[in-house]
């Protein structure tokens, strides 16, 4: 999926928005500001193509999918789990479950799986910046404009631009708005988080 660079892309439309070249007291700062955004970036969908893994194969202890299997992505937020691959041909079994501090509970009656497919959104572990200190360059695309005009924002903000501020965070949400709307018309929210009732898949969900 493409991205953006931080150092070379995002920080100089930042400094361009906001007129000034930051000092390398401000950098810091300017960064946190990033990270504040892509974190609400990353909250506003549970369907952004690059963190949506779509009927993964996970182990079942005790009746329990854990957050996290070795070789595997981290879980952040789980939204169906299937007894067998789901969207490829047949029905598949969806699991009820719970969420608890162990990962996803199932509660149905089909406890004795040793294994699930699950659909998630995976954990976003990326601290954005300039490549040291752990940081990572590559910034999501799809994030680019929100991240840059909602550091504008949060800037004005902090010099107190109040009336500038207000009128730069709604052109940022704009930009998100319209990120979302392309994830919903690639039909992937529809697909993966309708549950679909029928007599066959009912009895299929409380067999052994």
């Amino acid at each position: 999926m493409q991205t953006k660079n931080y150092t070379t892309d995002l920080l100089p439309l930042i400094k361009a928005l906001c007129g000034i070249e930051f000092s390398s007291i401000e950098l810091p700062r300017v960064k946190a500001m990033v990270n504040s955004r892509a974190k609400r970036a990353f909250r506003a969908s549970d369907y952004w193509p690059r963190f949506l893994v779509v009927g993964e194969e996970r182990v079942v202890t005790a009746g329990v999918v854990p957050w996290t299997e070795a070789g595997l992505d981290t879980i952040d937020t789980f939204l169906r789990i299937h007894r067998t691959e789901p969207f490829v041909e047949a029905s598949a079994q969806d699991f009820d479950f719970t969420v608890r501090l162990s990962g996803a509970v199932l509660v149905d009656g089909s406890l004795n799986s040793s294994s699930a497919f699950v659909t998630y959104k995976s954990y976003n572990s990326s601290v954005y910046g300039d490549g040291t200190n752990g940081t990572t360059v590559l910034v999501p695309d799809e994030w680019f404009e929100y991240l840059a005009h909602g550091v504008y924002s949060d800037w004005l903000r902090a010099e107190g631009q109040m009336e500038k501020a207000q009128v730069a965070d709604m052109e940022a949400r704009d930009k998100l708005t319209d990120e979302l709307l392309r994830v919903d018309e690639m039909g992937t929210p529809n697909l993966v988080s309708s549950r679909y009732r029928t007599n066959a898949n009912m009895q299929g969900r409380w067999s052994n």
